[in-house]
């Protein structure tokens, strides 16, 4: 198995590797780290861990390349820098002084070369402006590119090949399982290495979102990351994703001749680790305070602003935000400042992340649990996230955004209620609704057995006919 990033907060991850691990194959699992210069070998219960370095040379390569790009000018007829302008400036100027001493007719003579300099600083400045205007057109984040190189635009993903795909073909594989499209270029070049070998590993796609309708930094970076994945699906001899409605889309975009196995992000309840401690006690609250619970992304996107904006609506509730990253980083500092602007800094409780497999466990001793996600973004829409099962099989009822997979799995289970995504009053209208009717919610949540469906056990299943599939 292999992944780009760190394995310690990454459940689905972690989950898979064990599972497979559990229906008789050896696994290896490769993932990457930041900071460090040789492989980390480790443990993940029986499966092996080894953690590759990732320096991210091209990234950096093609940042100084750009500035590079930004700061050259290629000199006469215009001038190389502003610098050189103002000196040529100053020369003229200085030509003129002399000139003044001459009569009329040379001074006229000698005019030609300044007309010539100015001449010179018009065309400077024509082409600092279509230089500006480009740049500019380069850095809007909604301008369509007539023309695109996703392997130039992203080299995050030569990065990652770079460092993953030798290590791959190393460890032999019957079997490579590429989780998230960050790696699938690592992944299938090392498949193809292989079969040049007379060696043909299978390769199983492990689709974490719809990287055609996923937020990205501008509309390049779109295009570029569903270009790369085009390019790439169909190399695929097995796709997994998370919800039926992305494997509809992925089957439907990349004309796939086999629907992708939908295996949810859904949480181990079977064999739950207790948390050293749990989320009320490290708020400091009593039983009676009605407490909220969040729990993942910090990212603006997640829309965790619009319920700290809902509390103002509700003045006995507490927040519980456990942090993702971490409670240090720059944005749940600047979810700790909207709060301070809206006078609710008291009642919001920003908390480290705890292991995945306590996240059960230390959930528990809130109230309600949210997920307030921003809609219209075709990912977010089809996403049906691991949180929103934590939440139920931690015993709370849920309040989400009204998207297209959270709104409809909400509204089938009656677990929790909905609300229009990003509206503070309407979200403060359905925890009003929960919190009003907790023990019904409760009893919905805890008697519907939804942990035959919805439980990672209940997933593994799909996960061992996949592999007996494409394996044999």
């Amino acid at each position: 198995m292999v992944v780009n990033h760190d394995i310690v907060a990454d459940a689905r991850v972690r989950k898979s590797a064990q599972s497979v691990q559990r229906l008789g194959f050896d696994v290896t699992l490769l993932y990457g780290l930041q900071g460090i210069t040789e492989p980390v070998r480790g443990t993940l219960g029986d499966v092996a861990t080894l953690g590759i370095p990732q320096p991210y040379g091209m990234t950096a390569t093609k940042a100084k390349l750009e500035r590079e790009r930004r700061a050259y000018r290629s000199g006469f007829p215009g001038f190389i820098s502003e610098s050189d302008l103002e000196w040529a400036r100053y020369q003229n100027t200085l030509a003129g002084l002399r000139a003044s001493r001459y009569a009329l007719p040379v001074r006229a003579l000698l005019r030609l070369p300044r007309m010539f300099f100015d001449w010179r600083v018009r065309f400077h400045e024509r082409r600092e402006e279509r230089i500006r205007a480009y740049w500019e057109q380069q850095a809007d984040p909604d301008a369509v590119p007539r023309r695109l190189d996703w392997r130039r635009e992203v080299t995050q993903f030569s990065d990652l090949s770079l460092s993953f795909t030798r290590e791959i073909w190393r460890q032999k594989p019957d079997i490579i399982h590429a989780h998230d499209a960050h790696v699938l270029k690592a992944a299938v070049n090392a498949t193809n290495h292989m079969r040049a070998h007379r060696v043909r590993p299978t390769l199983i796609y492990d689709a974490h979102e719809f990287v055609v309708g996923a937020v990205r930094t501008s509309e390049r970076q779109r295009r570029a990351w569903a270009q790369m994945e085009k390019h790439y699906t169909r190399a695929a001899d097995g796709v997994i994703t998370v919800s039926e409605s992305i494997a509809d889309a992925l089957q439907r975009v990349y004309r796939l001749p086999d629907r992708p196995t939908v295996v949810l992000n859904a949480p181990v309840v079977e064999e739950i680790a207790e948390a050293p401690s749990d989320i009320r006690t490290d708020c400091g609250l009593g039983r009676d305070v009605p407490l909220l619970a969040y729990s993942g992304s910090m990212a603006e996107k997640r829309g965790v602003a619009t319920v700290v904006e809902a509390l103002t609506f509700l003045p006995e509730v507490h927040l519980a935000v456990i942090c993702v990253p971490s409670v240090s980083h720059k944005l749940s500092r600047e979810l700790a400042r909207r709060a301070t602007e809206l006078g609710v800094v008291d009642r919001v409780h920003l908390l480290e992340p705890v292991k995945p497999e306590e996240v059960l466990s230390y959930l528990r001793s809130a109230d309600v649990g949210v997920h307030p996600m921003i809609g219209d973004i075709p990912n977010h829409e089809m996403a049906l996230p691991n949180k929103l099962f934590d939440y139920i099989f931690a015993g709370l009822p849920i309040v989400v955004s009204d998207l297209q997979e959270m709104g409809a799995f909400v509204r089938r289970t009656a677990v929790g209620e909905t609300f229009s995504f990003g509206d503070a009053a309407d979200c403060a209208r359905a925890l009003k609704e929960v919190f009003g009717a907790l023990p019904e919610y409760r009893a919905k949540v805890t008697g519907n057995s939804l942990e035959n469906v919805y439980s990672w056990e209940s997933q593994e299943g799909k996960l061992a006919e996949l592999y007996a599939r494409v394996g044999g």
